[in-house]
């Protein structure tokens, strides 16, 4: 087997059998995704790296896990949103937003130091991912304007329900008092009840904000959460 794009090999047996993801990989399959693992070094996504357990850790990103981190947001997507969160034909033509390359220099040098990629497992094993950073500008709340903020939080289909994303919350959420932000923000589907369960049973509130949101491809609306950092949850 020859590999010239080891990222693009594996977001390619990934992606390959379409929706919803797969939760079993084919024998073939894994056998190529154990090649690049041996050969190259990366992180392998599920259905290649096997069963999550309360035992993997939540670790701060590295270069390797990039490939892994994207796989895992093209299989949330397919799984998590369809179902009337967002249109079917949206869903349906959904390629790697953003490419693996974004995730990769995202680890390599993040934007600043208060800028943090956190992944759920073991080393070579990526179930989920959460990205943060500082409050963008134009979400920033003129009451809190130094707020942080949840960028993206993904957990792998085969993995949701099983505690990894309160973990990567919590992880997230001791960081951004270490680094001396006390609020922290984040923005989820308006159409999508279920995450916005699962934050409020984190301690999460809405703020009242809702804000349009037009790709041109699909348009949608956002809710915004916060949740003060005083005090460990």
């Amino acid at each position: 087997m020859v590999v010239a794009d080891p990222s693009a090999e594996l977001i390619g047996l990934v992606t390959g059998p379409g929706d919803p993801p797969s939760d079993e990989a084919t024998p073939a399959a894994a056998r190529s995704a154990a090649l690049i693992r041996r050969r190259f070094g990366l992180a392998l996504p599920p259905p290649f790296a096997g069963p999550p357990s309360a035992d993997h850790p939540v670790r701060v990103a590295l270069p390797t896990d990039g490939a892994a981190i994207a796989a895992i947001k093209w299989r949330a997507f397919g799984a998590s949103y369809r179902g009337g969160v967002l249109p079917d034909a949206f869903l349906d033509q959904r390629g790697i937003v953003p490419p693996v390359s974004f995730w990769i220099g995202r680890a390599m040098v993040p934007p600043t130091r208060r800028h943090r990629l956190l992944v759920w497992g073991g080393p070579g094993t990526v179930f989920g991912y959460l990205d943060a950073g500082p409050v963008h500008d134009d979400d920033a709340d003129p009451g809190h304007p130094a707020s942080g903020e949840v960028y993206e939080l993904y957990v792998d289909p085969v993995a949701q329900g099983r505690g990894g994303g309160g973990r990567l919350l919590d992880a997230a959420e001791d960081w951004f008092r270490s680094a001396g932000y006390e609020r922290a923000e984040l923005s989820t589907l308006a159409s999508n009840p279920r995450a916005q369960a699962f934050y409020l049973s984190r301690g999460w509130t809405p703020t009242g904000r809702v804000t349009p949101v037009d790709l041109g491809v699909v348009a949608f609306e956002e809710v915004r959460f916060a949740r003060p950092l005083g005090t460990a949850w």
